[in-house]
């Protein structure tokens, strides 16, 4: 993974101060499951760091142009993930100041932060792990393989009933249709 590191030297020592982070990224292809985002022009960050006295704490926005591919009919289509950045970084040593469960990055002995991680996770936890083209996507018939969208595919199945219970139909309980 790229790194993007902010010097965060002027702050370190001032309680309440901040630094400003806004730029384009060159992002590799961003992977959830088995789906592929793939950036179509680069991603753009604005994050603030600001120094909370215990840690440095970035908040921010990124939005990463994407081309994905529907889950339904496997088309490929252009979309955009927005996502809210957060991220925590301490000092080496000052860990006893942080709660167990909190994800920290830490300050380098250059004093900068890589935003990186922070950038990353905020695009993967706001992709859709089953990205659609379009809501009202119908899929490939499962059969033949023909994209529904563009009209019926005209092999059986479509004259078999759709849905959850359509293989009970056919079903012989045992009942007799003539008992009192």
């Amino acid at each position: 993974m790229d790194v993007y590191r902010v010097d965060v030297s002027d702050i370190l020592d001032d309680l309440g101060a901040s630094v400003e982070a806004s730029d384009d990224l060159s992002l590799d292809p961003i992977e959830v499951g088995a789906e592929r985002f793939v950036p179509t022009e680069a991603p753009h960050f604005d994050v603030t760091v600001t120094n909370t006295g215990t840690a440095l704490v970035a908040m921010g926005t990124i939005i990463a142009p994407v081309t994905a591919t529907c889950a339904r009919c496997l088309c490929e289509f252009p979309t955009v993930i927005e996502a809210d950045v957060e991220g925590f970084y301490i000092r080496r040593g000052d860990e006893e100041s942080v709660p167990e469960e909190q994800e920290v990055e830490y300050v380098g002995d250059d004093e900068m932060v890589d935003l990186m991680p922070a950038l990353h996770a905020a695009l993967v936890l706001e992709a859709p792990f089953a990205p659609v083209h379009d809501e009202e996507c119908k899929g490939l018939c499962p059969d033949c393989g023909a994209d529904l969208n563009e009209g019926p595919c005209g092999c059986e199945r479509q004259n078999e009933p759709h849905g959850p219970f359509a293989a009970l139909r056919d079903l012989d309980l045992g009942k007799d249709e003539n008992t009192d």
